[in-house]
């Protein structure tokens, strides 16, 4: 008899289980209150590439391997262009920005009061690009850690692009920002479809 019982409510725990996860899916199924909508993710390979140039004059520009300002008095101007080749058989558009920022002294036997003030050479460095104009890098920062430059470039297929922007020492940077060196340690390209 005992043996009956157990046997009896083992079945009955088992169905009541199985109901349970029925009821489940079923309610799922028919409630307007839950969706699961199936997200499909299309994943490219995009493959760019990308190369730094430098200028005094605007027009002459040779290699370069960085972004930095040390020793520039007001009204000094330092051109930069990147080249970007898009190597896809499709158009992509492509975002430029400058990041990791790095603010020190040129000289380390020198006067570092203007550094030890807070003082940044982002205050008084002026930006133009195609897209942006006359804009100190402090005006321009997001979210205190990046600067861009050129937004939503269209490059077609197999395509080379030249993204110029130029930097100019404010004509109204005083004497508080001598001795002032400011590296840019990043330039960050990405391109989507």
């Amino acid at each position: 008899m005992m043996k009956k019982n157990f046997t009896l409510s083992l079945v009955v725990m088992i169905g009541s289980v199985l109901l349970f996860v029925v009821a489940s899916f079923a309610w799922f199924a028919i409630s307007d209150n839950v969706r699961a909508d199936i997200l499909t993710i299309d994943v490219q390979d995009i493959d760019v590439d990308a190369a730094l140039y430098v200028s005094d004059d605007g027009i002459t520009y040779t290699a370069a391997t960085s972004i930095d300002f040390q020793n520039a008095v007001p009204g000094d101007i330092k051109y930069y262009k990147v080249v970007i080749t898009n190597n896809n058989d499709f158009t992509v558009y492509t975002q430029l920005s400058l990041h990791n920022f790095t603010d020190s002294v040129s000289d380390p036997s020198g006067d570092d009061t203007n550094y030890l003030a807070g003082r940044s050479l982002l205050d008084v460095i002026i930006l133009n690009s195609d897209q942006v104009t006359d804009q100190t890098m402090t005006s321009l920062l997001i979210a205190s850690s990046f600067v861009i430059t050129h937004e939503s470039v269209e490059i077609a297929a197999s395509a080379t692009q030249e993204l110029f922007f130029d930097f100019t020492i404010s004509e109204t940077a005083g004497n508080d920002y001598q001795n002032l060196q400011l590296d840019i340690g990043q330039i960050l390209v990405q391109s989507g479809k």
